[in-house]
């Protein structure tokens, strides 16, 4: 069953992204993907939006444009951490 479950790839990205809490530290091919997913976070357009009472349709379409930023982020971070988990110099020594 281990070696079943070894194959899979949520395994693996689960594994790096536990490594990457317990260093506290991100990966160098991680970083653009958590920038990306700040930008998208604290996008000045959605907040400015926000908190000036824009209508209910320009704060949706910065809503919709900041959570594909936030998306865009996300799976950039997701494929930097798949990336660094499967170099073979930094992958952890099997338990």
């Amino acid at each position: 069953m281990k070696r079943l479950l070894n194959l899979c790839p949520y395994t693996h990205l689960w594994r790096a992204g536990k490594r990457a809490v317990v260093e506290r530290k991100l990966p160098d091919s991680a970083r653009p993907g958590a920038f990306v997913t700040l930008l998208g976070l604290f996008c000045p357009f959605f907040w400015l939006a926000l908190f000036t009472g824009a209508s209910r349709s320009e704060l949706t379409f910065h809503a919709i444009h900041s959570g594909v930023v936030v998306l865009i982020g996300v799976i950039l971070l997701v494929i930097g951490l798949a990336k660094d988990h499967s170099d073979p110099e930094r992958r952890d020594p099997p338990a």
